[in-house]
């Protein structure tokens, strides 16, 4: 059977590159009843191997956490109801990637600043207000041990189409993805994610 029979939308990001040492970051947004998939990329790399990382917020309480108090447009403090954790179980830090659901039901991505207790400070202002009850997701960084990993060959075109690459284990949750772009640098013609009924 085709992955289409399972595709409810898609969301595609086209071409981005950095100059070396860079990341190359795309935020991929969650869908209230429905779970996102990478199904395909287009991704040249230079004379260097890379890894593209695909963050997800793992399992745990801390990870997946809600606000336990609104939060207002233009406030940095983010007030949750379970002790905050990156997906590896350890408190949340400084440079930690955040996101969490704002009112009408889009996301917002950030990163952390600092931590007391249970209360988040963001390096950036929450742009549009978040409601008690919305969800919240820890990513941590690269290597918190909650992330899929693509390789991109030196010097050729990595490309994927038409598959399940990998998934959010959770219905409804954001994906973060990075290719630190070090040493040689890569270029991403495009990423494509589906929203799946799955």
């Amino acid at each position: 059977m085709s992955i289409n029979a399972f595709i409810h939308s898609y969301l595609a990001f086209d071409y981005q590159t950095q100059s070396l040492g860079t990341a190359i970051d795309e935020e991929v947004p969650g869908q209230n009843g429905k779970r996102l998939a990478l199904v395909g990329f287009d991704y040249p790399c230079g004379s260097t191997a890379h890894s593209l990382k695909v963050l997800h917020c793992g399992s745990l309480a801390g990870s997946r956490t809600t606000a336990s108090a609104d939060a207002a447009i233009s406030q940095a403090v983010l007030n949750v109801t379970d002790a905050p954790t990156d997906p590896a179980g350890v408190a949340t830090a400084s440079g930690d990637i955040i996101a969490y659901q704002v009112t009408g039901g889009g996301w917002e991505f950030n990163t952390v600043a600092s931590l007391s207790t249970l209360a988040i400070t963001l390096n950036n202002n929450i742009a549009i207000a978040v409601l008690s009850g919305a969800a919240v997701r820890i990513f941590g960084v690269i290597g918190d041990g909650a992330e899929f990993t693509f390789g991109l060959t030196a010097s050729v075109v990595t490309h994927y189409d038409d598959t399940i690459l990998c998934q959010a284990p959770f219905v409804g949750d954001p994906l973060y993805v990075s290719n630190a772009n070090p040493t040689a640098q890569s270029f991403q013609n495009n990423l494509l994610f589906a929203y799946i009924n799955k």
